[in-house]
This record gives structure tokens, sequence and C-alpha cells, in this order.
């Protein structure tokens, strides 16, 4: 009997003793506490972006858990603020703490190979944000190669970038994107040409091993795309039945629910469309380097990525903004995820990062130069 409670005692210590160690592992500890005092003096934060980080309903969340952090915002798609920002650095001008948008085009890209950014791993603290297993596939990805500088916090499955008039057009008739070749086709494609970042989906198809340089290049050289650098403009061309397919459209989920018979092909219908995570149509987080309110960058990057933040920011997402989105944390409720975008549970998906967009650039711009000549 003596054994039996000795042995009960032992059980009971080692349990009390794990719970303390797990409890002490899963509070942030006073390094971040003393982070949250720095950042209480500096009073601000800065931060630059689309809708991923500057919507009202998301920054609402934040300073009420921070409420002696003023969010100082500065919205705007990613195609506009890079050159701004770009602009006020050289004038010696750091503006911008945190920058988070759209992940396609050169944007992020360009951040990153011009020195603009800041390791944005050392900066992460709080336990379930550092947690990897909270995570889709059990770990943090980054869209750079280094794995250090561009998070990667939305992992909706990657869309096919091709939409359709739905009034004239049967998705049956296409099986793959090689389809778009079609003579019949000619004169009836739109593109949407993101004002400083390009198609998105033409780095993809450059850059499949399905597809490549030659699709693209048959694609711009024999189908006359028709390209608008005005985001609704390509939308309303397809809907309006001016064009009956169109590349890289934006905003369709919106135009659809009033009604504009607009519609994205489904990935069944392209054999070369498969179950992945990429820079396309996703969105990332950035630490601008020499930021002037680096702690409370720092408090803002870590509760933006915590599970409130996450939540906080698919819930504006897709039912705010309308705009299909999934976060990578595993741990939040995934009702609210618009279907074009949530991906299935237990699932395998690929995360592709950053593609260089410069071969593809040229070779459009060659493109395009020779056939202004004939």
């Amino acid at each position: 009997m003596k054994q039996m409670t000795t042995l009960a005692a032992a059980v009971l210590a080692f349990v009390v003793s794990w719970s303390r160690a797990e409890a002490a592992e899963a509070k942030p500890g006073a390094a971040w506490e003393g982070v949250v005092a720095a950042a209480k003096k500096e009073g601000e934060v800065r931060l630059w972006g689309d809708m991923e980080i500057t919507h009202p309903d998301i920054v609402a969340v934040f300073t009420k858990e921070f409420p002696f952090i003023k969010a100082v915002l500065v919205s705007g798609r990613v195609g506009d603020l890079m050159p701004r920002i770009t602009a006020e650095r050289r004038a010696g001008r750091y503006l911008a703490d945190i920058y988070s948008g759209g992940l396609g085009g050169r944007a992020f890209f360009d951040f990153q190979r011009s020195g603009m950014l800041d390791p944005l791993k050392p900066v992460l603290m709080l336990p379930d944000v550092v947690d990897e297993s909270k995570w889709q596939n059990s770990r943090h990805h980054y869209a750079d190669g280094e794995g250090r500088y561009v998070f990667m916090f939305e992992g909706s499955v990657a869309g096919v970038g091709l939409y359709y008039n739905s009034k004239l057009f049967d998705p049956k008739e296409f099986r793959s994107y090689w389809d778009l070749l079609n003579p019949k086709w000619r004169g009836k494609i739109a593109l949407f040409e993101r004002p400083g970042t390009g198609s998105p989906n033409m780095v993809r198809f450059y850059y499949n091993p399905q597809l490549g340089p030659e699709f693209v290049r048959r694609l711009w050289s024999e189908m006359d795309l028709v390209v608008s650098k005005e985001r609704r403009q390509a939308t309303d061309w397809l809907g309006s039945g001016k064009f009956v397919l169109c590349i890289d459209c934006a905003d369709t989920d919106a135009a659809r629910k009033q009604g504009v018979p607009v519609e994205e092909f489904d990935r069944a219908y392209l054999k070369e469309a498969g179950g992945e995570i990429s820079t396309s149509g996703n969105s990332g987080l950035a630490l601008m380097n020499r930021a002037p309110n680096p702690n409370a960058a720092r408090v803002a990057i870590n509760w933006f990525l915590s599970r409130q933040g996450q939540m906080a920011w698919q819930e504006a997402m897709n039912k705010k903004v309308v705009e299909p989105s999934d976060s990578m944390r595993i741990d939040i409720p995934k009702d609210n995820v618009l279907s074009s975008a949530r991906r299935e549970e237990g699932r395998k998906y690929s995360v592709s990062g950053f593609q260089d967009p410069d071969p593809v650039a040229k070779l459009i711009q060659e493109i395009r130069a020779k056939t202004s000549r004939q």
C-alpha cells in the first residue's frame, strides 16, 4: 500500500511538473512583455498594404487588444504602393513598418531582392505563432527562397486564373489550358494586367512543366489578347459579352453577387491545374527594414499571425471584402471560407514560393514589340 502511495505521489508530481512546464511554455514570457512595453512607448504602428492588413474590422480587433498602439494605415494595391515606398526610401524617408498584400506579380519579389526587408522569422515570439504544428503541413511557409522574409499566411487553393461569361460559354469545351489556343477564341480573350506587377498567372503558366514558355509565346503571339490595366474593366468586358474569356480577371466573386454572368473555371476542367498553394492569388506579410516603430511592428506581426489575428483576417476577407481566403493556420474554424479557396481537410497540398518574373516579362515584351512592328 505504501508503494502504491509513493507511486501515485510520483505520478502526481510528474503531472503537476509537466503541466507547469507546458503552461510556462504557452506564456509569451518576459521578452514579450518587454517588447510590448517598448511598443507602448512608440505608440503607433504603420501598416501599409491592401485590405489584408488595413481592413477596418481587422484593425479594430487589433486596437482593442492593444489600445495603446495606434494603427496608422496606408491602404492600396501593391502596384501603387511599391513605387511609392521605393521613391520615399530613396529620399531617405522610411515610413512603413509592415507591408501585407497579394504575392502575385513582382512587388514582394522586388522588395526582397532590393534589400528592403528585414528577416521576419526572428520576430516571431508568441507560442501559438511559433508552434509550426498549428500551420499547414506543420510548418511555416515563406515565399522567398531563403525562407526568412515573406511569410505566406494565406493558403487558399490556387485558382486557375481563367474566367468565362456563363451565358456565352460552356466550360465543358475545355480540358486543358492549351484549348485557349483554338483559333475560334482569337480576339475573344481579355487579360487584366496589374499595374507594376503584370499578370501573376503568366508566371505560373511559364513555369508549369505542362505549359511553359511555348504556351505563353503562342498565347501572346497568336490569340490577339486585349489587355486592361484597370481592375474592374476586364471583368466588365467579360460580363457584358465583349469578351468570352478572361485571364486574371479581378473581383469576380463580388461581380457575380451583383448578377454579372462571370465564372471561374473549376480546376476539374483543366488537367494542368492541380492542388497547389502558390504565390498567385495568395497573400504575404513582410517587415520593412529600418522600420520607424520596430517594437510595435513586432507586436502587430505576432498578433496578426496569432489564432485571434488570423480569425479576424479570415472573417473580414471572406465576409466583408468577399475575397475567398483560407488562412494557413489549421487550428481555426473554416466554415466562413468561401468554397473556391477552401482546402480539403486531410488532403496534401504543395506550396510554391516566388518564381522569377523577369524571364516572363522579357518574353512578353519581345512578342509585343514584334507584333507592334507588323
